[in-house]
């Protein structure tokens, strides 16, 4: 069986923090208080996660673009990880193009300023959220399916087919 028990010391003013909800919410102590809002914190990135709605080359883009990125366990309200490596890697394609290679809205088949656009709309939890399942993603092997992303939590749809146009 695995050692489930967990030790580690913290800043006064987190110690504080923790003892203070502990009062008001009546957990016993701040030692407990800290195991409930673990458990708070993962179920938060979980409902954050279900609200992320993005195309199937949507999330392959993103996961192309932080493929051997390491996730922080800082989150930074004013720069979203995802949206800031989507947004650099974005701006570097168009900037510094390599010989031979399209930008990722083009390969992916993905209007860049509407990604953009949607991954401003998400909050520091969601992205950092959206972070960890291309993670684990990453890290289970799966498949760049909707059923793939389905198994690290990440709902995708499939792209609608491309548009034909009727020249008369």
């Amino acid at each position: 069986m695995a050692d489930t028990r967990i030790q580690t010391r913290v800043e006064e003013d987190l110690a504080d923090w923790l003892t203070e909800r502990d009062l008001r919410m009546h957990t016993g102590s701040h030692h407990i208080q800290a195991k409930l809002e673990l458990g708070m914190w993962r179920r938060a990135l979980a409902a954050e996660l279900r609200r992320i709605r993005l195309t199937l080359n949507q999330a392959n883009l993103i996961a192309s673009v932080l493929s051997g990125t390491v996730m922080t366990p800082e989150i930074v309200g004013s720069a979203p990880a995802v949206l800031m490596e989507v947004g650099d890697a974005f701006h570097l394609a168009r900037e510094t193009p390599l010989p031979g290679e399209a930008p990722y809205g083009e390969t992916w088949s993905v209007d860049e300023d509407a990604l953009l656009h949607y991954l401003r709309t998400l909050g520091p939890t969601a992205d950092h959220a959206l972070f960890d399942a291309v993670s684990r993603w990453w890290k289970a092997g799966e498949p760049g399916t909707v059923e793939g992303w389905a198994n690290v939590g990440l709902t995708v749809v499939p792209d609608a087919p491309a548009a034909e146009h009727d020249e008369a």
